[in-house]
């Protein structure tokens, strides 16, 4: 009876059967496995664990029944947990896929032994491929898998994958300039010979040192090779007669990859662009075992915010000389700040610069240096307007504990109560709480009410309230929201007093502290938009801080919003045929093509008690509309969708983490990212809006 209740879908009637059956046969463990089963369809998390637990007891060298406990941990979002139930299940079976995917997907990359990726790992999985398509299909996806080096594993990705020559170039120009002021004669050395082992010899190289290295052995390299010359630090421009038509800057302590010249010529040839930079990682070094690799690097798509707020400006930067007259003499400073205010400078000049994925240069370090992620904390410099008006639109249903908590902490948190109104969209609340809730603020004059009383639909609800007001910014949010940043009025105001900034996002965490949102990325998980950073500590600055700094992202969430009133209007507001999900992102989609930038801002930052009034898709109906919803935005955005231009290439994402772990890189791939990179605004969406074939 329980199976053929299990059989049509009958959870409650398989449960009781089931439970019967084991009271007559206690021991029988065919029959609690599938307790177990009915109860995690039934949603009974907590007792499909118990179930589980009992069953891995009696069988302790069962592999998939770990595999099914570490599923209800995992539905139980306690990751840990799960990562280790999942450990456990590989232990027991090292060939368990399904297990090894799970971990990876919940970001346990990092635990995996040595078996489990790099090449051992490929020549397992190519080993299991066999002779028919859709044996062959299965050992393809499962070597992409494997293939990927965890992040704790970048030294390994790194030796194993050697940059590969650059197709052929030919040779304009291009002088080497090392900034060695005040640096030891032992990283000026690397630098330069680095330079000597480049495969494209057609450089010269100026270095610009202090008064003692021009008395050090370390200038003898000059006596050595007429390419290079030496330059006092107090020079303005780094050669007396007409300059290169390129100029690859540097510093000393750089060791350049022997493909570094090579590549830049390439790219610099290729895209025609004024400025090229590269990625770049740090090493230590011993002299019997070498050197150590670690804290890629890894850059997108050229952003101005990106590079004015990255702790690690690129190390290696190309210049064609001519674009820009600055480019040729020497700033106040010199080393990683005069890089990144060229770059920066060239990007706010509206010159084409290009970003080539290739890591082309290692930093050496101190073996006790660490690098520490913090928060950002620049402060804007921009002029803003503290009475623009601002109006906080909040849809709401019932659920008074939470829409209070969501008031009071909007109120606590301004900087100028009389330059911000609260309207709430009612949306058939009936509980008595959260009537009087509404009717007591708005006596109290702390918010207007407008009731809509037809079915559920997002858009459509933010559109009619923002229709009927007259204010510059709105400010989008959730009833389950909690403001946690003291003046957030003043971070919207100033974020978007930028006006090449259309529409901003705040970093929302979990109520345990942890990350809920970071900005949004495109065709991460199946081609499917996800929130950066789910899960990691609120302390966690992420793959160069970015989620701790300003930067543009493809998207952001509409739990949190802010945008100014003009620009939504120019949009139109939300796509009320996108009701529930998306609705969010393809507003951002429409300001990215009207060519303004989306802004994920850190200084902006909520708890967000996710879904609390609407629920999560967890029957099929809601997945069905969710798909149905995805669906469309496909059908409207195309290759959009896929394309993450804030994602370096070498990143790798499994399920939900974008940013799961490294691969090397194909010569279209390396290739395709260049030449996009090269447009004006790479994040401007243009062509991609026609859809995939």
């Amino acid at each position: 009876m329980g199976d053929a209740a299990r059989d049509r879908q009958d959870w409650q009637d398989a449960i009781t059967n089931y439970g019967l059956a084991l009271v007559l046969a206690p021991t029988n463990l065919p029959i609690r496995i599938q307790l177990g089963h009915v109860l995690k369809e039934a949603g009974r998390w907590s007792e499909a664990e118990a179930a589980y637990r009992l069953a891995c007891a009696a069988d302790p060298a069962d592999a998939e029944l770990r595999l099914h406990l570490g599923h209800v941990l995992k539905m139980q979002q306690r990751r840990e947990e799960a990562i280790e139930i999942y450990l456990e299940a590989l232990d027991i079976d090292p060939s368990l896929i399904i297990a090894r995917n799970e971990l990876i997907a919940m970001g346990g990359r990092d635990f995996l032994p040595k078996g489990q990726y790099g090449r051992p790992a490929i020549s397992a999985s190519l080993g299991r491929i066999s002779g028919l398509l859709d044996q062959n299909l299965d050992a393809i996806r499962e070597w992409l898998t494997v293939s990927t080096y965890p992040v704790e594993a970048y030294h390994n990705f790194r030796s194993t994958f050697p940059v590969q020559p650059p197709p052929a170039a030919a040779g304009s120009s291009l002088v080497v300039l090392i900034d060695a002021v005040d640096v030891d004669p032992d990283l000026l050395r690397l630098s330069l010979n680095s330079l000597l082992d480049q495969r494209d010899s057609n450089w010269t190289a100026v270095i610009r040192a202090s008064a003692n290295l021009h008395e050090h052995p370390v200038a003898s390299y000059a006596c050595q090779d007429s390419r290079i010359t030496f330059i006092s630090d107090d020079a303005k421009e780094p050669w007396p007669t007409q300059g290169p038509d390129l100029m690859l800057l540097t510093e000393a302590g750089c060791s350049l990859d022997c493909e570094a010249v090579g590549w830049l010529r390439y790219a610099s040839e290729r895209t025609g662009a004024d400025v090229i930079y590269a990625d770049h990682d740090h090493h230590t070094y011993d002299w019997r075992r070498g050197a150590t690799y670690s804290r890629p690097a890894l850059h997108a798509m050229p952003d101005i915010h990106d590079q004015t707020n990255t702790p690690d400006p690129p190390l290696s930067l190309l210049v064609r000389t001519v674009a820009h007259p600055l480019m040729v003499t020497f700033g106040a400073a010199a080393g990683s700040e005069w890089r990144r205010s060229i770059l920066v400078n060239a990007l706010a000049s509206g010159l084409i610069v290009a970003h080539l994925p290739r890591i082309l240069s290692s930093k050496r370090i101190s073996d006790t240096a660490t690098m520490v992620h913090a928060p950002s904390t620049r402060k804007s410099t921009r002029c803003t307007d503290s009475n623009e008006r601002i109006l906080v639109i909040i849809p709401t249903r019932d659920q008074a504990d939470i829409l209070r908590s969501c008031l009071d902490s909007l109120k606590e948190k301004l900087s100028n109560p009389q330059a911000v109104d609260v309207l709430v969209i009612d949306h058939r609340s009936t509980e008595a709480d959260a009537l009087n809730l509404l009717s007591e603020r708005v006596l109290s004059g702390d918010i207007e009410v407008m009731k809509v009383d037809e079915p559920f639909n997002w858009g459509r609800f933010n559109n009619l309230a923002a229709t009927r007001q007259n204010h510059d910014i709105f400010v989008f949010a959730n009833n389950d929201i909690e403001f946690l940043t003291q003046g957030w009025d003043d971070v919207v105001r100033s974020s978007l007093a930028d006006e090449a900034v259309g529409i901003i996002g705040a970093r929302l965490l979990y109520p345990d502290r942890t990350i809920q949102h970071a900005g949004i990325a495109m065709g991460i998980n199946q081609g499917r938009p996800v929130h950066e950073g789910v899960g990691a500590d609120m302390a966690s600055g992420g793959p160069m801080n970015r989620w701790c700094r300003p930067r543009q992202a493809s998207a952001v969430t509409g739990a949190l919003m802010a945008i100014k009133r003009s620009i939504f209007e120019a949009v139109e507001g939300f796509d009320e045929r996108l009701a529930v999900a998306y609705n969010d992102i393809d507003l951002c989609l429409r300001i990215r093509e009207a060519g303004f930038r989306v802004l994920y801002e850190p200084r902006l930052e909520a708890i967000h008690h996710e879904s609390k009034t609407r629920g999560h898709n967890v029957d099929d109906a809601r997945v069905a509309w969710d798909d149905g919803e995805l669906a469309d935005m496909y059908d409207k955005w195309g290759e959009a969708m896929l394309h993450e231009p804030g994602k370096n290439p070498h990143w790798v994402s499994v399920g939900s983490r974008a940013h799961d772990g490294y691969r090397d890189l194909s010569m279209s791939q390396i290739l395709h990212h260049l030449d996009r990179s090269a447009l004006i605004n790479p994040w401007v969406i243009r062509q991609e809006k026609t859809k995939m074939e």
